[in-house]
């Protein structure tokens, strides 16, 4: 209660800015390594019950990913199941269905990648190198230069490195931008001039 209050263990303000573009159907799927359910809580504040995967046991039965307002697939866990993925030996390889899903999601979306370095978690990189076509495009948002391994998948994937200074900022300045977009493309917006210069 006291982390609460004092504004932790809530979503952020990029958990929201990502709620908002689910909401306006701008993004679909999430793919994230967290353990923690701020994600689900800020998809919950808009009103938006998401198909969570925290083991490859809730895929059987789960909504499929095409019937899905939004699919959260976390790929090491649940903090509330001890079978969490956390050790190099676990993240070295993936289950089969696991990969499977990987696979369609890498090879029919387009990718921002936020807040993972690419230095760990070998299974996630595999399912993105793997990657039979680039039919979309792949964003790696990045606080400084991207390095190592990142840097390298990035590059393979003929990715667009962003520069940003936190996730927060990334994210909202995406939701703006795209609002911004997307109002000046209504039949007659309001306020051209201050949409264009935006």
């Amino acid at each position: 209660e006291e982390d609460r209050e004092e504004g932790r263990k809530i979503p952020t303000l990029g958990h929201r800015a990502i709620a908002r573009l689910v909401q306006q159907g701008y993004i679909r799927i999430i793919v994230t390594t967290n353990f923690d359910r701020l994600m689900e809580n800020a998809l919950r504040e808009v009103g938006i019950e998401p198909t969570v995967i925290t083991s490859p046991d809730s895929l059987q039965g789960a909504e499929p990913i095409t019937h899905s307002t939004c699919y959260i697939l976390k790929l090491h866990g649940d903090y509330k199941d001890a079978r969490i993925l956390n050790t190099d030996e676990e993240l070295d390889t993936y289950p089969g269905t696991y990969n499977a899903v990987l696979d369609r999601i890498c090879d029919e979306h387009g990718l921002i990648v936020c807040g993972w370095s690419g230095e760990w978690d070998h299974a996630l990189r595999a399912a993105i190198e793997r990657a039979p076509n680039r039919r979309y495009p792949m964003f790696w948002a990045s606080r400084g230069d991207l390095r190592g391994h990142g840097a390298e998948l990035c590059s393979a994937s003929k990715g667009v490195t962003v520069s940003i200074s936190d996730a927060d900022a990334f994210f909202g300045t995406l939701v703006e931008q795209v609002e911004t977009l997307a109002q000046s493309q209504q039949r007659n917006p309001v306020g051209v001039d201050m949409l264009v210069s935006r």
